[in-house]
């Protein structure tokens, strides 16, 4: 089986060295990489799992399921036997799969079914610098079983854009490797002015008017918050430009045969309207054009009702760095933010983990009934 030219293939043999003495290994590389797709199958074809198994968390259920199948694609496999995926009330994972892509709550609720995970070689935390509430739960179950029961057991942590003082310190003992890739450079463009009372999605196609003319190579791929504003913007998008593109929806609400036509390849230039899905591990290919409108559904407990929502908030640099560099996968890029340079130095440098932000009464509710006192 002949190898993709991609950039995480230059740590390859350093990492399988390393976790042959070091059980714990922390991994940075650049959006684009093949980090999520390739190091489980490093792990799998080396001999490291033995007769086990990889386990891949994944933050969300449409990156878990393409990953999933853009692995098996590439073993020559059928989706469900070598290579699965298991979400909540979804699952083509049977007992032979090695390569199991999961999404966070599956894998505690496993760790609580089996606390000594007797058939996993391997975790690995993919996109780890989200910080959802049940990646790190499960990533300080993950070391109690490690210094338990199951010393053997892999535990990898991978992201663009960690935090890696602060993960590094937790997992210590532990081994860290960067691959630098290649990503090509990508102009970042901001706004002029505020926008003042614009509709996002209205600013996003104007934009994007603009932009297609001027960069006439490649595909566009625009972050909008939600469903409703990616509507929006699709209609007015497909209004706009005519026959010369296609314009495609894409999150996690979307029929699974809908969601495969926006990653598709075209022989016309192609214009995908994401949420922050887009952001990470899922890398759509011919994408030389981003704008962004700076805003993402973020979860947070709201007080006034006791319960946690999605509420619409402007994202963190580091997420807005992570979104630009969707442009510069395959050649030189351009990045359009939707607000100003000045707006920019006003945002957080990256996202409260949501163990800060969430009601934790439900996931420690979970712990105890599995006996995790």
């Amino acid at each position: 089986m002949q190898k993709p030219a991609l950039p995480i293939f230059e740590i390859e043999q350093p990492l399988l060295d390393t976790l042959t003495m070091q059980k714990r290994l922390v991994v940075t590389a650049p959006t684009g990489s093949g980090k999520s797709t390739q190091v489980p199958q490093m792990l799998l074809d080396s001999g490291l799992l033995g007769s086990g198994q990889v386990i891949v968390l994944q933050p969300r259920r449409l990156p878990t399921r393409m990953l999933a199948a853009w692995v098996a694609k590439g073993r020559g496999v059928k989706l469900g036997g070598e290579v699965g995926c298991q979400m909540r009330l979804d699952s083509v994972a049977p007992p032979a799969t090695r390569i199991c892509y999961v999404t966070e709550g599956v894998l505690l609720r496993r760790m609580l079914a089996d606390p000594d995970l007797k058939k996993v070689s391997a975790i690995v935390f993919d996109e780890f610098h989200e910080r959802h509430l049940y990646g790190d739960i499960t990533l300080a179950r993950a070391l109690e079983i490690q210094q338990s029961t199951r010393p053997d057991l892999i535990i990898l942590v991978m992201s663009a854009t960690l935090d890696v003082a602060a993960v590094e310190k937790y997992l210590q003992p532990c081994a860290l490797l960067s691959s630098q890739g290649r990503a090509y450079p990508v102009a970042i463009e901001y706004l002029s002015k505020p926008s003042g009372d614009t509709p996002v999605w209205k600013l996003a196609v104007k934009e994007l008017q603009r932009l297609v003319h001027e960069h006439l190579q490649g595909d566009a791929l625009i972050f909008m918050p939600g469903a409703y504003e990616i509507t929006r913007t699709v209609q007015a998008a497909r209004e706009a430009l005519g026959q010369e593109f296609v314009v495609f929806p894409l999150h996690g609400e979307l029929p699974p045969n809908d969601q495969d036509a926006a990653v598709a390849r075209y022989d016309r230039r192609k214009v995908v309207v994401s949420t922050n899905v887009a952001e990470t591990s899922l890398t759509i290919d011919g994408v030389r054009l981003v704008i962004d409108s700076g805003l993402a559904r973020i979860p947070r407990y709201d007080p006034y009702r006791g319960i946690n929502t999605l509420l619409i908030e402007k994202i963190s640099r580091t997420a807005a760095d992570q979104r630009a560099g969707r442009a510069g996968r395959t050649a030189p890029g351009h990045c359009l933010r939707l607000w100003t340079a000045h707006e920019q130095t006003g945002r957080p440098a990256r996202e409260l983990p949501e163990v800060k932000r969430l009601d934790l009464s439900e996931v420690l509710l979970t712990l105890k009934a599995g006996g995790v006192n």
